[in-house]
């Protein structure tokens, strides 16, 4: 039976990885509430969502939490980042983008990345989704940002209904 279910997990994590709406099982985020989002520079895509994902979880009531970090981390924030999310009620002007270490993996409950194959950081240590080719959010903020919104909306669904919460 336990070989079953580890199949079927991996078929899962599998077709998971592969579709725009991911589900998150119950079962893999019970063990931490921390989602970590990583794109280049720690402070576009990935702050976008961190963001976006914190303030969702929250009205939810849900217990998780984001952070985001970056490969190759900017020195600050691009102002249209920073002026985009001050215009969606989010203070980021504190924000500092961090490179993304091995050990921010540790105790996660899931990795999501923005067009940025880090498997080889995540190690198979905890579940990594890709939200690769989302539309740019220096060219268009509104575009990038709602394009990451529907994840992160999907995302939270996903989690809400896996913890019995409305």
């Amino acid at each position: 039976m336990r070989l079953i279910s580890i199949s079927l997990f991996s078929q899962a994590i599998t077709i998971a990885t592969q579709s725009t709406a991911q589900s998150v099982t119950a079962t893999h985020l019970a063990q931490s509430t921390k989602v970590l989002f990583v794109c280049e520079h720690g402070s576009v895509r990935s702050l976008v969502a961190m963001e976006h994902f914190n303030r969702r979880a929250r009205e939810r009531g849900l217990p998780y939490q984001a952070v985001a970090r970056g490969t190759a981390p900017a020195p600050t924030v691009p102002s249209q980042v920073r002026d985009g999310l001050q215009a969606d009620g989010f203070d980021v002007s504190g924000f500092v983008p961090r490179l993304l270490r091995a050990s921010d993996v540790e105790d996660v409950a899931l990795v999501i990345s923005f067009d940025d194959d880090i498997t080889e950081t995540v190690g198979g240590r905890t579940r990594y989704l890709k939200w690769d080719d989302l539309p740019g959010v220096l060219t268009d903020y509104a575009v990038g940002r709602d394009a990451i919104v529907s994840q992160v909306d999907a995302l939270i669904d996903s989690l809400a209904r896996s913890s019995g919460l409305p």
